[in-house]
């Protein structure tokens, strides 16, 4: 059974009665996660590390300048830049999970653990992250992100499939599985913010690239033709 079938497996689990006695409030609910000090000007977290909110402009600007720079070559070094972030995104997540809920990441039921994600996603402004299993048993998990700010910095690439979302949640996947995955971005509309990934081994994801450079326009078509 593939890791991806594993967390499938797992999400499907009920909580009993008992474990939702114990569960605590969600970490990275907005009220209690960000503070905020008018008189310093600093915004922290409810640990009291130093939060950093960073236009939309400059990170868009940052992604035209290396456009104008290096051309459509440009997308790797997003994804590149992309995976690293989420994994060390992941790190930095779990340290704070861990220590609020006492308990590891592979501990915590599955249904719970994804309410947490899309706290910690909304929280952050990355949007809404919703996850889906149907394919797991090919091994392979479609996310889609609902008004990404980081998809939106792609909107002037030809190049959208490899990209810093597509990077990031690549890292942030590998670290999750402690497996080498890779992700690749399949269907998008750039006006609605909305994006749909599919998440898989290196191998699975470069079949999954090349179906796209041959024409397949959407994720439905795409899952029609892998393993042909």
């Amino acid at each position: 059974m593939n890791t991806i079938q594993t967390l499938s497996k797992i999400q499907n689990q009920p909580l009993s009665q008992t474990q939702r006695e114990l569960i605590p409030s969600n970490y990275f609910s907005p009220r209690a996660y960000i503070q905020s000090d008018p008189a310093s000007g600093l915004l922290s977290n409810r640990r009291g590390t130093r939060l950093i909110a960073i236009p939309e402009m400059l990170i868009a600007s940052i992604h035209e300048t290396l456009l104008e720079e290096v051309g459509e070559a440009a997308s790797m070094a997003f994804y590149t830049f992309g995976f690293s972030w989420g994994k060390s995104f992941y790190e930095r997540a779990r340290k704070e999970i861990e220590v609020y809920y006492q308990t590891a990441i592979a501990q915590i039921n599955a249904p719970e653990f994804f309410a947490i994600l899309q706290e910690l996603w909304g929280v952050h402004g990355l949007g809404k992250i919703m996850v889906d299993f149907s394919n797991a048993k090919a091994g392979l998990l479609l996310v889609t992100i609902e008004n990404s700010g980081l998809s939106k910095m792609d909107s002037n690439s030809e190049s959208k499939s490899f990209s810093t979302e597509a990077g990031f949640l690549g890292g942030w996947f590998s670290a999750l599985t402690h497996q080498d995955l890779s992700a690749c971005a399949t269907e998008w509309d750039c006006d609605l913010g909305r994006t749909q990934y599919l998440i898989a081994a290196k191998t699975q994801i470069a079949e999954i690239e090349s179906n796209l450079q041959k024409g397949a326009t959407n994720t439905s078509s795409i899952l029609s033709k892998i393993g042909r």
